[in-house]
């Protein structure tokens, strides 16, 4: 019973894996297109996903213990760690699409907010202020 479970719980890992690497390479995707917008709402969805993986890896904790495991869960134990080396490569990859997005937006405000303040600087200095008695 506890070997089918452990298995059981391997199995629900790479699941969650497969949906996240799924959701990495489209935030991936989308990051390509400079569409951040669409891209951080699938990251909220990819903390959901975290979050359920670091619930199961308590689990699997639990029941890994000292068990002699099968030769199917050693299996389902290499895919696991494939499956997070690729999720770690993505992430990093998307992280970095993240940064630039946001340094671009960074450099998009304050080019609008300089030329918002160069634009009411020139207003009010080129006479167009009641100080000045005309207009």
């Amino acid at each position: 019973m506890k070997q089918l479970s452990y298995k059981h719980l391997l199995q629900k890992k790479i699941q969650l894996l497969n949906s996240l690497i799924t959701n990495l390479k489209r935030e991936e995707e989308l990051l390509s297109y400079r569409d951040a917008d669409t891209a951080v709402k699938i990251e909220f969805k990819n903390e959901t996903l975290v979050r359920k993986l670091e619930e199961l890896d308590a689990e699997i904790l639990e029941h890994q213990e000292l068990d002699v495991h099968t030769e199917e869960e050693i299996a389902l134990s290499e895919t696991v760690f494939s499956k997070l080396d690729e999720a770690r490569t993505l992430q990093q990859k998307v992280q970095e699409l993240l940064v630039f997005e946001m340094n671009e937006s960074k450099k998009e405000y304050w080019e609008f907010s300089i030329k918002r303040r160069l634009k009411s600087h020139l207003v009010f200095s080129s006479g167009l202020s009641w100080t000045k008695n005309y207009c």
